[in-house]
Protein backbone atom coordinates (compact mmCIF):
# COMPACT_ATOMS: atom_id res chain seq x y z
CA UNK A 1 0.00 0.00 0.00
CA UNK A 2 1.46 3.15 -1.00
CA UNK A 3 0.94 6.55 0.41
CA UNK A 4 -1.69 8.58 -1.85
CA UNK A 5 -3.06 12.21 -2.15
CA UNK A 6 -6.27 11.38 0.15
CA UNK A 7 -5.28 13.33 3.06
CA UNK A 8 -2.90 15.69 1.57
CA UNK A 9 -6.84 16.89 -0.69
CA UNK A 10 -8.38 16.83 2.15
CA UNK A 11 -5.56 19.23 4.26
CA UNK A 12 -5.77 21.64 1.18
CA UNK A 13 -9.58 21.65 1.41
CA UNK A 14 -9.08 23.03 4.90
CA UNK A 15 -9.38 26.64 4.43
CA UNK A 16 -11.14 27.89 8.11
CA UNK A 17 -9.67 29.26 10.82
CA UNK A 18 -9.69 26.72 13.37
CA UNK A 19 -10.36 27.89 16.90
CA UNK A 20 -7.74 27.53 19.70
CA UNK A 21 -8.10 24.79 22.12
CA UNK A 22 -9.76 25.67 25.77
CA UNK A 23 -7.32 23.59 28.73
CA UNK A 24 -8.32 19.98 28.88
CA UNK A 25 -10.51 20.35 25.58
CA UNK A 26 -9.45 18.57 22.23
CA UNK A 27 -10.47 19.64 18.81
CA UNK A 28 -10.93 17.47 15.80
CA UNK A 29 -11.82 18.48 12.49
CA UNK A 30 -13.58 16.62 10.81
CA UNK A 31 -12.35 14.86 6.87
CA UNK A 32 -16.28 14.07 5.88
CA UNK A 33 -19.39 11.88 6.89
CA UNK A 34 -19.02 10.31 10.68
CA UNK A 35 -20.00 6.55 10.13
CA UNK A 36 -18.62 5.54 13.95
CA UNK A 37 -16.46 6.13 16.51
CA UNK A 38 -14.82 3.15 17.89
CA UNK A 39 -12.09 2.18 20.49
CA UNK A 40 -9.32 2.88 18.51
CA UNK A 41 -10.46 5.11 15.38
CA UNK A 42 -13.01 7.33 13.98
CA UNK A 43 -14.71 6.27 10.63
CA UNK A 44 -15.62 8.91 8.37
CA UNK A 45 -16.75 8.64 4.52
CA UNK A 46 -14.48 11.30 2.70
CA UNK A 47 -15.61 13.34 -0.32
CA UNK A 48 -14.28 11.20 -2.98
CA UNK A 49 -16.68 8.22 -1.45
CA UNK A 50 -13.54 6.46 0.35
CA UNK A 51 -13.64 6.23 4.09
CA UNK A 52 -10.56 6.83 6.16
CA UNK A 53 -9.74 5.68 9.78
CA UNK A 54 -7.96 8.21 11.59
CA UNK A 55 -7.04 6.66 15.65
CA UNK A 56 -8.76 8.89 18.45
CA UNK A 57 -6.66 11.90 19.12
CA UNK A 58 -5.98 12.62 23.11
CA UNK A 59 -2.89 14.59 23.58
CA UNK A 60 -3.48 14.62 27.57
CA UNK A 61 -2.93 10.95 27.19
CA UNK A 62 -0.03 9.68 24.86
CA UNK A 63 0.19 6.41 26.20
CA UNK A 64 -3.73 6.07 25.03
CA UNK A 65 -2.83 7.46 21.88
CA UNK A 66 0.34 5.56 21.25
CA UNK A 67 -1.98 3.01 22.03
CA UNK A 68 -4.35 4.08 19.52
CA UNK A 69 -1.51 4.56 16.50
CA UNK A 70 0.04 0.95 17.12
CA UNK A 71 -3.96 -0.11 17.01
CA UNK A 72 -3.89 1.58 13.48
CA UNK A 73 -0.16 0.34 12.28
CA UNK A 74 -1.35 -3.39 12.91
CA UNK A 75 -4.59 -3.12 11.02
CA UNK A 76 -2.32 -1.81 7.88
CA UNK A 77 0.23 -4.46 8.47
CA UNK A 78 -1.92 -7.04 8.58
CA UNK A 79 -4.42 -6.16 5.16
CA UNK A 80 -0.53 -5.42 3.11
CA UNK A 81 0.31 -8.97 4.48
CA UNK A 82 -2.86 -10.40 3.01
CA UNK A 83 -3.26 -8.38 0.02
CA UNK A 84 -6.10 -8.25 -1.92
CA UNK A 85 -8.67 -10.69 -1.18
CA UNK A 86 -12.41 -11.13 -1.99
CA UNK A 87 -13.50 -11.25 1.73
CA UNK A 88 -11.16 -8.14 2.80
CA UNK A 89 -11.90 -4.60 2.39
CA UNK A 90 -9.63 -2.78 -0.12
CA UNK A 91 -7.00 -0.36 1.10
CA UNK A 92 -6.36 2.04 -1.03
CA UNK A 93 -3.55 3.82 0.89
CA UNK A 94 -2.03 3.87 4.28
CA UNK A 95 -0.62 7.37 5.65
CA UNK A 96 2.53 6.67 8.30
CA UNK A 97 2.74 9.74 9.56
CA UNK A 98 -0.50 10.29 10.60
CA UNK A 99 -1.77 7.18 10.94
CA UNK A 100 -4.75 7.01 8.79
CA UNK A 101 -5.99 4.12 6.88
CA UNK A 102 -8.53 4.78 3.53
CA UNK A 103 -10.40 2.26 2.63
CA UNK A 104 -13.15 1.11 0.03
CA UNK A 105 -16.72 2.15 1.10
CA UNK A 106 -19.02 -0.72 1.52
CA UNK A 107 -23.09 0.19 0.47
CA UNK A 108 -24.64 -1.61 3.34
CA UNK A 109 -22.57 -1.19 6.33
CA UNK A 110 -22.00 -3.70 8.66
CA UNK A 111 -23.38 -6.96 9.04
CA UNK A 112 -25.01 -6.27 12.50
CA UNK A 113 -26.87 -3.64 11.20
CA UNK A 114 -27.58 -5.47 7.99
CA UNK A 115 -29.39 -8.45 9.65
CA UNK A 116 -31.13 -6.14 12.35
CA UNK A 117 -32.90 -4.21 9.58
CA UNK A 118 -34.49 -7.83 8.51
CA UNK A 119 -32.01 -8.15 5.68
CA UNK A 120 -31.26 -12.07 6.02
CA UNK A 121 -30.19 -13.29 2.56
CA UNK A 122 -26.27 -13.30 3.37
CA UNK A 123 -23.79 -15.74 2.70
CA UNK A 124 -20.88 -15.83 5.00
CA UNK A 125 -18.10 -16.96 2.83
CA UNK A 126 -16.57 -19.51 5.31
CA UNK A 127 -12.95 -19.08 4.02
CA UNK A 128 -12.28 -15.70 5.20
CA UNK A 129 -10.99 -17.18 8.31
CA UNK A 130 -8.34 -19.54 6.31
CA UNK A 131 -7.34 -16.48 4.52
CA UNK A 132 -6.48 -14.74 8.19
CA UNK A 133 -5.02 -18.24 10.27
CA UNK A 134 -2.76 -19.20 6.52
CA UNK A 135 -1.22 -15.69 7.68
CA UNK A 136 -0.85 -16.14 11.65
CA UNK A 137 -3.38 -14.11 11.99
CA UNK A 138 -6.15 -14.58 15.04
CA UNK A 139 -8.57 -11.87 14.55
CA UNK A 140 -9.75 -11.90 18.47
CA UNK A 141 -13.01 -9.71 17.69
CA UNK A 142 -15.30 -11.30 15.63
CA UNK A 143 -18.47 -8.95 16.00
CA UNK A 144 -20.62 -8.82 13.86
CA UNK A 145 -20.01 -4.95 13.80
CA UNK A 146 -16.45 -6.02 11.83
CA UNK A 147 -18.05 -7.88 9.15
CA UNK A 148 -19.09 -4.89 6.56
CA UNK A 149 -21.33 -5.65 2.90
CA UNK A 150 -21.10 -4.69 -0.19
CA UNK A 151 -23.48 -3.90 -3.04
CA UNK A 152 -23.60 -7.60 -3.63
CA UNK A 153 -24.21 -8.35 0.30
CA UNK A 154 -21.02 -10.02 0.14
CA UNK A 155 -19.04 -10.52 3.51
CA UNK A 156 -15.57 -8.74 3.81
CA UNK A 157 -14.13 -8.47 7.09
CA UNK A 158 -12.44 -5.72 8.83
CA UNK A 159 -11.15 -4.53 11.97
CA UNK A 160 -7.78 -6.30 12.75
CA UNK A 161 -6.27 -3.20 15.19
CA UNK A 162 -6.57 -5.96 18.22
CA UNK A 163 -5.62 -8.66 16.44
CA UNK A 164 -3.18 -11.16 17.30
CA UNK A 165 0.14 -11.55 14.56
CA UNK A 166 2.12 -14.53 14.78
CA UNK A 167 1.78 -14.98 18.63
CA UNK A 168 1.88 -11.10 19.25
CA UNK A 169 -0.40 -9.78 21.92
CA UNK A 170 -4.04 -8.52 21.10
CA UNK A 171 -5.27 -5.46 22.35
CA UNK A 172 -8.69 -6.94 21.84
CA UNK A 173 -10.74 -9.79 23.58
CA UNK A 174 -13.64 -11.54 22.50
CA UNK A 175 -17.11 -10.54 24.11
CA UNK A 176 -18.66 -13.10 26.41
CA UNK A 177 -21.52 -14.59 23.44
CA UNK A 178 -18.40 -15.50 21.18
CA UNK A 179 -15.81 -16.52 23.40
CA UNK A 180 -15.18 -20.13 23.83
CA UNK A 181 -15.26 -22.08 27.23
CA UNK A 182 -12.26 -21.89 29.31
CA UNK A 183 -11.17 -18.85 27.86
CA UNK A 184 -8.14 -17.56 29.65
CA UNK A 185 -7.37 -13.63 29.61
CA UNK A 186 -3.91 -14.64 30.61
CA UNK A 187 -3.16 -17.45 27.61
CA UNK A 188 -2.05 -16.25 24.03
CA UNK A 189 -5.26 -16.63 22.01
CA UNK A 190 -5.31 -19.72 19.75
CA UNK A 191 -7.07 -20.35 16.25
CA UNK A 192 -10.19 -22.28 17.84
CA UNK A 193 -11.12 -19.26 19.25
CA UNK A 194 -11.59 -17.22 16.20
CA UNK A 195 -13.80 -20.50 15.25
CA UNK A 196 -15.61 -20.42 18.13
CA UNK A 197 -15.75 -16.61 17.27
CA UNK A 198 -17.52 -17.68 14.17
CA UNK A 199 -20.04 -19.99 15.08
CA UNK A 200 -21.40 -17.80 17.70
CA UNK A 201 -22.02 -15.16 14.51
CA UNK A 202 -23.35 -17.85 12.13
CA UNK A 203 -26.20 -18.39 14.86
CA UNK A 204 -26.57 -14.18 14.87
CA UNK A 205 -27.05 -14.62 10.91
CA UNK A 206 -29.47 -17.33 11.15
CA UNK A 207 -31.16 -16.04 14.18
CA UNK A 208 -30.97 -12.05 14.27
CA UNK A 209 -29.80 -11.97 18.09
CA UNK A 210 -26.63 -13.27 19.52
CA UNK A 211 -26.13 -16.22 21.96
CA UNK A 212 -28.17 -16.24 25.12
CA UNK A 213 -29.62 -12.82 24.20
CA UNK A 214 -31.89 -12.22 27.43
CA UNK A 215 -29.12 -13.76 29.75
CA UNK A 216 -26.44 -11.24 31.82
CA UNK A 217 -22.67 -12.38 30.47
CA UNK A 218 -21.76 -14.04 34.07
CA UNK A 219 -25.07 -16.51 33.09
CA UNK A 220 -23.86 -17.01 29.67
CA UNK A 221 -19.94 -17.75 30.67
CA UNK A 222 -21.46 -20.67 33.27
CA UNK A 223 -23.36 -22.19 30.69
CA UNK A 224 -20.63 -22.46 27.92
CA UNK A 225 -18.38 -24.26 30.42
CA UNK A 226 -20.81 -26.76 30.92
CA UNK A 227 -21.00 -27.31 27.37
CA UNK A 228 -24.54 -26.01 27.37
CA UNK A 229 -25.55 -23.86 23.93
CA UNK A 230 -28.25 -22.11 22.42
CA UNK A 231 -31.28 -24.80 20.73
CA UNK A 232 -30.87 -24.42 16.84
CA UNK A 233 -33.41 -26.68 16.16
CA UNK A 234 -35.05 -25.47 13.22
CA UNK A 235 -32.22 -24.33 11.69
CA UNK A 236 -30.72 -25.56 8.43
CA UNK A 237 -29.09 -29.18 9.31
CA UNK A 238 -26.44 -28.74 6.94
CA UNK A 239 -25.18 -25.40 9.46
CA UNK A 240 -26.05 -27.17 12.80
CA UNK A 241 -23.05 -29.06 13.16
CA UNK A 242 -20.74 -26.54 12.76
CA UNK A 243 -22.57 -23.60 14.91
CA UNK A 244 -20.33 -23.98 17.86
CA UNK A 245 -16.61 -25.07 17.43
CA UNK A 246 -13.66 -24.61 19.80
CA UNK A 247 -11.08 -25.98 17.56
CA UNK A 248 -9.94 -25.89 14.07
CA UNK A 249 -10.82 -28.96 12.27
CA UNK A 250 -7.44 -30.13 10.27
Amino acid sequence: MSKMSALADWKQSQTHKISEARPGEVIYVTKGKTLAWGGTAIIERLSSGAVMKTPIPNPYCPPEEEYHRRNMRLDAKICAMIGEHPCLLKILSWDQETYCLTMEYLENGNLKECIQHNMPDITLQLRLQYALHAHHIIHCDLSPRNFLLDSSLNVKIAGFGGASLCGSEPSATPATRVRPPGYDWNIPPVFGDDIFGLGSLIYFIMTGTHPYKDNLSDEVEKLYEVQQFPDVVGMDRSIRPRLFMTTLQP
